[in-house]
């Protein structure tokens, strides 16, 4: 883990922006930590300087938003979305985004913060049980059947690993980790690697990855 991580907020909801900065003013392994009102700005931001988790709420998240935050992590950005602490309306549309992980704020504190930053800014994939039910669905399928090479991607995967980092740990080609990757997210019947992590977890298919 990084000793300290630089944050970026982009929250609309000024009470909300606020109570967060506040929290992060009291943490030990935030660096540094500013807030952007635009999206694209706050990227432009935390593509300046690593490790960086944008923090951003699922209500400023919108089509537009997509290729944004796409294009943030090409850059090496984690983004943290916020959630509430129940169900989230239309969680569907959440599963599409490139982001890190998401955070409830049912029962914030500066402990559950903490945990998430350093967690995603390590590249794990933090999702609260009621968002991961609603992405699985009312019934969760039995566990497809992986191959012996797929079983040694799954914990790899659910830590966050590139398929170059995957591709180095199994001395394999890229090209063959990224197959194995694209296998295993058609066989989870998951849209990207974020789905796919909370399915494999539900499945039992890995551990958690912490």
């Amino acid at each position: 883990m990084a000793d300290t991580i630089n944050v970026v907020l982009h929250l609309r909801d000024g009470l909300e922006r606020y109570g967060l900065e506040r929290m992060l003013q009291g943490l030990d392994v935030v660096r540094d930590q500013r807030s952007a009102d635009d999206l694209e700005t706050a990227v432009e931001g935390a593509a300046r300087a690593a490790p960086t988790v944008l923090i951003v709420s699922h209500r400023d998240l919108d089509e537009t938003a997509r290729p944004v935050l796409h294009d943030a992590a090409s850059r090496g950005v984690r983004a943290l979305v916020l959630v509430p602490g129940g169900d989230v309306p239309r969680a569907g549309r959440l599963a599409g985004l490139a982001c890190g992980g998401f955070l409830s704020t049912g029962d914030l504190g500066r402990t559950e913060l903490r945990h998430a930053l350093t967690r995603v800014a390590d590249g794990e994939v933090p999702i609260p049980a009621p968002l991961a039910r609603s992405l699985l669905g009312p019934s969760d399928p039995a566990p497809p059947r992986m191959t012996p090479r797929e079983h040694e991607v799954l914990p790899l995967l659910a830590r966050g690993l590139s398929n170059k980092q995957i591709a180095r740990r199994l001395s394999i080609s890229q090209h063959g980790a990224k197959r194995l990757v694209a296998n295993i997210l058609a066989k989870l019947d998951s849209p990207n690697r974020t789905v796919a992590v909370t399915r494999m977890l539900s499945l039992g298919l890995c551990d958690h990855p912490g």
